[in-house]
């Protein structure tokens, strides 16, 4: 039974909103076929759709739940300690060459980074990534940090802090 195609002239039946039931409607949802007026569709890649069929879902990879965040915490602390540590160890070691204790900060920064994404199961989210930037600023005052802030030229001072936001920056752009 198929339908005869409308005339020029004939007017298709019109139909009420689902959520408004005064507003006179000839749109429906792309999914359920419930009749919406335009106070109540949202735009989908797909059509437009009702309110309950149009809802946002969020991300397996971006829902965090408590328990991975608990997880975070407690790599982030081991990883701030074992990482700030080494790297300790390694400015004593190469201490007078110049920039090579920032390539061993980034190390330290792209292994935070990683060890917390792995701990979590690759989930992401901004929580996560300012557990591993914590983490980062921790580990280098560790390392010896806080030490070269207080007895450094201001230039000094400057270049360190600059690093340490790449530092931050790099271990925490894993997670976002």
């Amino acid at each position: 039974m198929a339908t005869e195609p409308r005339r020029a002239g004939e007017e298709a039946s019109a139909s009420y909103c689902n959520w408004h039931p005064d507003t006179e409607t000839r749109l429906s949802c792309s999914h359920c076929g419930k009749s919406i007026c335009t106070l109540c569709l949202v735009q989908a890649p797909v059509g437009i759709r009702c309110r309950e069929c149009g809802r946002p879902e969020v991300l397996p990879t971006y829902d965090v739940q408590p328990t991975y965040m608990l997880r975070a915490v407690g790599v982030a602390v081991a990883a701030a300690i074992v990482g700030g540590v080494i790297w300790l160890l390694l400015n004593a070691l190469f201490g007078v060459v110049p920039f090579v204790s920032s390539i061993f900060g980034l190390a330290v920064a792209y292994a935070i980074g990683e060890l917390i994404s792995r701990s979590v199961n690759r989930k992401r989210g901004v929580v996560l990534a300012w557990i591993a930037g914590s983490s980062m600023v921790v580990a280098y005052l560790i390392s010896g940090g806080i030490f070269q802030l207080l007895s450094s030229s201001f230039i000094n001072v400057l270049f360190s802090l600059l690093f340490l936001a790449v530092a931050v920056y790099t271990a925490a752009s894993k997670l976002r």
